[in-house]
């Protein structure tokens, strides 16, 4: 399946994460078109996925000693925390959590990387840009 490009607006040129996030927009789309059987295994897929991902941004804020980091973490674990709950729906047998889920992550993920994700990068840009003493 090809993949789209990320939208202009979401394309913050900072390879890691907007190969992060091409990545998992693309495993979204790939999501809403699995059959039931398939379903469940990806979708814990991208939950593991995920959690690598967020573990890697916060790493880089503690770096930075970053001062949204508590707000951003706080995002990461909610998404996270709603994830987990459809996954046990879904581990019993009611996918209707997890394909909302789906929906809602896919309306949550370009306000998260147009505003918490971009700090991030303007953050690491003026850390690169500091003169080392």
């Amino acid at each position: 399946m090809p993949t789209r490009p990320l939208a202009p607006e979401l394309v913050l040129d900072e390879h890691a994460l907007d190969s992060a996030h091409l990545d998992l927009f693309a495993t979204l789309a790939r999501l809403g078109h699995l059959a039931p059987d398939a379903f469940a295994p990806a979708f814990h897929d991208c939950i593991a996925a995920m959690e690598r991902d967020f573990r890697a941004e916060e790493e880089l804020m503690e770096g930075l000693d970053f001062s949204p980091l508590v707000a951003h973490r706080e995002q990461h674990a909610r998404v996270l925390g709603g994830l987990h709950h459809a996954a046990a729906a879904l581990a019993q047998g009611d996918a209707a959590p997890a394909r909302k889920a789906l929906a809602l992550l896919e309306k949550w993920l370009p306000l998260h990387i147009g505003t918490m994700d971009r700090a991030l990068v303007v953050a690491c840009r003026r850390r690169q840009a500091q003169p080392t003493t």
